[in-house]
């Protein structure tokens, strides 16, 4: 019988075994297969539900081991939930070993023994029992489908055998084989560490046995998953923060820390045991009797949590910084049972806190050899910072700056000292610097005004939340540029700079500037005379273009000196008040510097105009000469020109072939070109026309090049043909013409450029000046013609001052 039963398990399918029932059954009679069929399938019947109870018990075992180790009572309640969803259990039973507890469904307690069937399996956690499932069930659904098989197979038997048979085959791969298959193949790959689901679904009792068993595997899944990410999670975040775990059991003596501790000192994970012997031998000499001590310490003091660095040797020899972080467990008496907490690599953060350490102490020698004082105070109106060049400039000694006083105590110090004068109107003496209302700063203490300094009492101090910059005079003469910068996080840095050189530099200017105005006096005078002298028949045409022609230079240099007298005005009552900013200062220095450019440059050009008065050439003055590329260069000029051609409607064109170079004076070209444009402007084109100018340059044969500037405008009259070079020779006197334009042109283009100037006219076909000029310029230094025609618009009775912005080229 024993053969046949395991020659009988050893049939791989349920249909076969059915068949080896059936078929014998029909041959010897039908009665008697019938009978043995149903006393087999009886059989089969109850082990099938033997192992399906099995399996559901190892399952949920394995299920059950991770909630009852963490003791996650609802999930544990779930998976007993999940196990009674069978119907062939009677009571399902779960105890808890630890913590001695025991969980029971449905009710409060499982039938005894003689009254069901009883599965148990020990549920373990790494060969730690820490509980037991226990299934009991009853076979009285198999004894009721038995019944109804029999039934049901008797009366198909009867009525037709061979269907029933067929009918029953199908039927039982159907509903029964192949989802048992899929189960198993699903068991078999969670066996592997697998999570397939089985692919069945259907409303029976298997079908919800397969159902709940794929939610337990997604949960099973799912668990897993989280666990997985969570030791990843940890893992990263040690390994990222150079860091290890450690535990230490005060009862038991065990030392235990995690693999990265090694790793942290250069060691594998097996080669440091883990005791405490090990981890003060790594102690650095120098510090392990402190480092040892205070271990001691967090025993008998009642902290909960200790922090201290301490140095370490690597497997190298080198010495690593370690930053321990321990946390007590303690009982109720306050004794500590254990240590836990973690160790980490900061040798680079203590190795930048030891070179910024230097770097401080080398930013401070590097401050106290500065020329310029600096202070830096705090958020609370302390003095954290200072050199010996701020200490000089405030008459205080470097010992009390660099004690960190409060800087209302400075100012105190200051005041007592005599370092404000006697006008108390000093911003230091207003200002609470940092502390806010109700600080410690002088203002708002009110020290500055019990002996009639500073402001009343009882008034609200001053916020610092905008730079400022003022100037202090002290006691001994020397004045001092005080300028101050507010902090993001509250405080301020200040600098103080001796100015006395550049103050007294500001005064030269001042008496430049009177001396200026007088020479400007003089000019008047000069220009009344020749004012006067044109009344004389001989001169008249001359002393008009004189007094025109000078004006313009001279009422420049007025309006600048007029504009500058009264920025000399402005400062000076800055500074007498007390209020003069460094920025003013520069700005003033600025405009004064920008003003003299101005005077020099307008008198200069006054000056040459005289020259050219006593003179029918112009002087010859030297001249920088280059090579040059000729077309560049000329539109260089006409784009220069720019802003005075786009105020009219007239255009200027350049046919000029490239690669002419030209080793010559581009500033006397460049003058030439701006007078023909100036004096086309000017006198050729009538009021609301658009005119056109061309300039044609060819190359000859000869190494010269011929430049040809021609105009579509009125042209010029026959009789005024041989008259367009002299000096002073104009038909718009009175409107802009100063009769020198063409006259510069002829001496620039004859002797500064060494060539030679023609002009060619129709009465209303335009104007064409033809220059042929040499590509190589002679070796003399040329004459300088500077007596620029740009017109200038100011009228000689009215002289306004300008704006100190330089001319237009």
């Amino acid at each position: 019988m024993t053969r046949i039963a395991e020659a009988w398990r050893r049939v791989p399918t349920v249909s076969a075994k059915f068949l080896l029932i059936l078929v014998p059954s029909l041959v010897v009679a039908v009665s008697l297969c019938s009978a043995l069929f149903y006393y087999d399938r009886y059989k089969d019947l109850r082990a099938g539900l033997r192992e399906k109870v099995a399996a559901i018990a190892d399952i949920n075992a394995a299920a059950l081991t991770n909630s009852l180790w963490t003791f996650d009572v609802p999930a544990i309640r779930n998976v007993i939930q999940a196990i009674g969803a069978n119907r062939e259990l009677v009571c399902v039973e779960v105890s808890d070993d630890l913590a001695e507890g025991r969980f029971v469904w449905p009710g409060s307690d499982c039938p005894a023994a003689d009254d069901a069937l009883v599965e148990r399996r020990a549920i373990r956690v790494q060969n730690l029992q820490v509980g037991t499932l226990t299934l009991h069930y009853s076979q009285d659904v198999v004894r009721e489908q038995l019944r109804q098989e029999v039934m049901n197979t008797a009366t198909l038997l009867l009525l037709m055998l061979a269907g029933t048979i067929a009918a029953a085959l199908a039927a039982l791969r159907l509903t029964v084989g192949r989802p048992l298959g899929r189960l198993i193949a699903s068991i078999l790959e969670a066996e592997r560490g697998g999570h397939e689901p089985v692919d069945w679904v259907a409303a029976d009792e298997l079908g919800r046995v397969i159902q709940a068993y794929n939610a337990m595997l997604a949960r099973l899944g799912q668990e897993e998953a989280a666990l997985r990410k969570s030791e990843q999670r940890l893992a990263l975040a040690i390994t990222a923060t150079r860091s290890s775990v450690w535990d230490y059991d005060l009862h038991t003596g065990h030392y235990w820390w995690s693999k990265e501790f090694p790793a942290l000192l250069g060691y594998g994970s097996s080669e440091l045991p883990m005791t405490a012997e090990t981890w003060s031998s790594l102690l650095h000499p120098d510090e392990a009797e402190r480092v040892m001590a205070e271990s001691r310490r967090r025993l008998r003091d009642h902290a909960m949590a200790y922090t201290a660095v301490y140095r370490m040797r690597r497997r190298d020899g080198q010495w690593a910084w370690i930053e321990d972080r321990a946390t007590a467990q303690r009982d109720a008496d306050g004794r500590a049972l254990r240590l836990t907490g973690t160790m980490s690599d900061v040798t680079e953060r203590v190795r930048a806190e030891l070179d910024l350490a230097h770097e401080r102490n080398v930013l401070q020698v590097t401050l106290d050899n500065t020329d310029q004082g600096i202070i830096k105070v705090d958020g609370d109106g302390r003095v954290v910072t200072a050199n010996r060049r701020a200490a000089e400039l405030l008459n205080i000694a470097p010992e009390v700056l660099s004690g960190n006083p409060r800087f209302a105590d400075i100012v105190a110090i200051q005041r007592r000292q005599g370092e404000f004068g006697e006008m108390g109107d000093d911003p230091d003496l207003y200002l609470s610097f940092g502390t806010g209302p109700g600080g410690t700063g002088m203002a708002a203490t009110g020290a500055a005004s019990d002996d009639g300094f500073g402001i009343p009492l009882g008034e609200p101090a001053g916020m610092i939340d905008q730079p400022f910059t003022f100037k202090r005079r002290r006691p001994d003469g020397r004045i001092v540029e005080v300028r101050t910068n507010p902090l993001p996080e509250g405080g301020f840095v200040r600098t103080l700079t001796d100015v006395t050189v550049e103050a007294r530099s500001a005064e030269e200017i001042f008496n430049a500037m009177q001396e200026l105005e007088r020479a400007y006096a003089d000019l008047k005078e000069t220009q009344a005379s020749l004012v006067q002298a044109e009344k004389m028949a001989s001169l008249a045409l001359l002393v008009a273009g004189v007094a025109h022609e000078i004006n313009t230079p001279i009422g420049i240099a007025f309006g600048c000196a007029t504009h500058l007298s009264g920025r000399t005005a402005t400062l000076a009552e800055a500074f007498e008040g007390g209020t003069m900013k460094k920025s003013e200062l520069a700005a003033y220095v600025a405009t004064a510097g920008e003003s003299s450019r101005l005077i020099e440059q307008n008198l200069t050009r006054a000056a040459e105009l005289i020259q050219s008065f006593k003179r029918v050439a112009v002087d010859q003055t030297s001249e920088e000469r280059r090579r040059f590329d000729l077309l560049a260069y000329l539109e260089e000029v006409v784009t220069s020109l720019g802003p005075t051609l786009r105020k009219s409607r007239h255009r200027v064109a350049i046919a000029c072939s490239p690669g002419i170079v030209m080793d010559s004076f581009p500033g006397a070209l460049s003058q030439v070109v701006t007078n023909l444009v100036m004096n086309a402007l000017t006198h050729a084109f009538p009021a609301d026309s658009k005119g056109h100018m061309v300039i044609d340059v060819d190359e000859t044969a000869d190494g010269e090049v011929e430049i040809r500037f021609a105009d579509d405008g009125v042209g010029i009259p026959t009789e005024n043909l041989p008259k367009v070079f002299e000096p002073f020779f104009t038909t718009r006197r009175g409107s802009g013409g100063s009769g020198l334009g063409l006259h510069i042109v002829f001496n620039l283009v004859t002797q500064s450029l060494g060539g030679r100037i023609s002009v060619d006219s129709v009465p209303g076909d335009g104007t064409t000046f033809t220059l042929r000029i040499p590509k190589t310029a002679a070796t003399a230094s040329p004459p300088t013609a500077s007596l620029t025609t740009t017109p200038v618009s100011l009228e000689p009775v009215s002289l306004e001052p300008v704006s100190l912005e330089k001319e237009p080229a």
